[in-house]
């Protein structure tokens, strides 16, 4: 069986929802659709699923991905989304706000983040809800079968998965199908995707490029398709940061710990993933004062049972001029003015932190 193929007529989405999304594509048939995806594995294998299956209704797709800092709901990229002459949007593994994106324009959202808001009009498809919860990749991958061959693109469901949430997570036929996609290339091939955005250049673009050109996880972890000596670049340039921002020395507040650094490259997630194995009974905070100018982008993880979101979203502070609190409840982080980063942190319970320490400090160690 393939991956992610049941009689189950409410996973890895209800039946009546599935059937909606599908007649959302149908009905861009002729039309100039912008598909923009997040730029991580998940959400540009879901993107090269929903062009391919675009494409073979015969549509006019186009995909568009956030620059470097940017999500959908970025003032600057959805500037540059309205100039397009777009007939439709499909936005996939974003997760949602209820903001507006394209006013007037026909919208299909397709993720799995936990959410009960969305953008006015929009067509929603969300797996978030229906255990086990399926990551973007596999809910697109089941969404579109019915427009393409399935078997040749599992193998993009499979390395979205396996990015997502692990070689082991519980999704049906899962094992059969890393088997064949061969489990050693799906894995490199991920950690050369997800470098791609990682790096201080984001080069996602080219990293879609890539799966685009690939007709297999191998292709890529081969090196079979152009484009694959820039991502193990950019992947060498990763590890090299993590390497280094990972010995910064924690702060505590309780059960948090806290690690300030500074990084051109997006390695705050997996210095927080490497702490959290040290501190596994601490809430980890990595926050990147070098990552973007003007801002502290930071994230949380812990291995206890805590739900992280709720935990941000409990605190009393004013309206921030940044972004945070969105994901799942064991992920999640945002990106902060420093002055309401510190703001952030003082209610979280640091106290004593200066405007010093969330200076940028380019490639200077924490």
């Amino acid at each position: 069986m393939l991956l992610g193929h049941t009689k189950d007529a409410h996973w890895p989405a209800p039946e009546a929802a599935m059937d909606q999304a599908r007649e959302f594509l149908e009905a861009c048939r002729d039309k100039h659709v912008l598909v923009v995806p997040h730029t991580d594995v998940d959400g540009l294998t879901s993107g090269v699923l929903m062009l391919r299956a675009l494409q073979s209704l015969g549509a006019r797709p186009t995909a568009r991905l956030p620059g470097k800092g940017e999500d959908v709901h970025h003032p600057g990229f959805l500037e540059r989304l309205a100039v397009s002459s777009v007939e439709a949007l499909v936005v996939l593994d974003q997760g949602s706000r209820e903001e507006p994106l394209l006013p007037g324009v026909p919208t299909l959202l397709v993720d799995h983040h936990a959410s009960e808001v969305f953008p006015p009009g929009a067509r929603v498809l969300t797996a978030y809800g229906h255990e086990p919860v399926a990551n973007t990749s596999l809910l697109t991958y089941v969404l579109t079968s019915s427009f393409v061959v399935p078997g040749p693109l599992e193998w993009l469901a499979v390395m979205g998965t396996v990015a997502d949430l692990g070689a082991d997570a519980p999704m049906p036929f899962l094992k059969d199908a890393l088997r064949r996609a061969k489990r050693s290339s799906v894995t490199e091939a991920v950690a050369l995707i997800n470098a791609a955005r990682r790096a201080s250049r984001f080069a996602a673009p080219l990293a879609m490029q890539v799966l685009l050109r690939a007709g297999s996880a191998t292709d890529i972890a081969e090196g079979r398709v152009p484009g694959v000596d820039a991502l193990r670049d950019c992947r060498l340039e990763v590890q090299r940061e993590v390497a280094r921002c990972a010995k910064t020395p924690p702060r505590f507040a309780g059960n948090l710990a806290l690690l300030m650094f500074s990084s051109e490259a997006q390695v705050h997630p997996l210095v927080a993933m490497r702490w959290v194995q040290r501190l596994p009974d601490h809430i980890v905070i990595a926050a990147n004062t070098g990552y973007l100018p003007g801002r502290v982008n930071f994230v949380l993880r812990s291995r206890a049972p805590v739900d992280l979101l709720a935990l941000l979203r409990g605190l009393d502070l004013p309206p921030m001029g940044g972004s945070y609190a969105h994901g799942h409840s064991r992920a999640t982080g945002g990106s902060l003015p420093p002055a309401d980063f510190l703001r952030l942190m003082e209610a979280l319970g640091f106290r004593g932190l200066s405007d010093r320490d969330v200076e940028r400090r380019g490639i200077a160690p924490g």
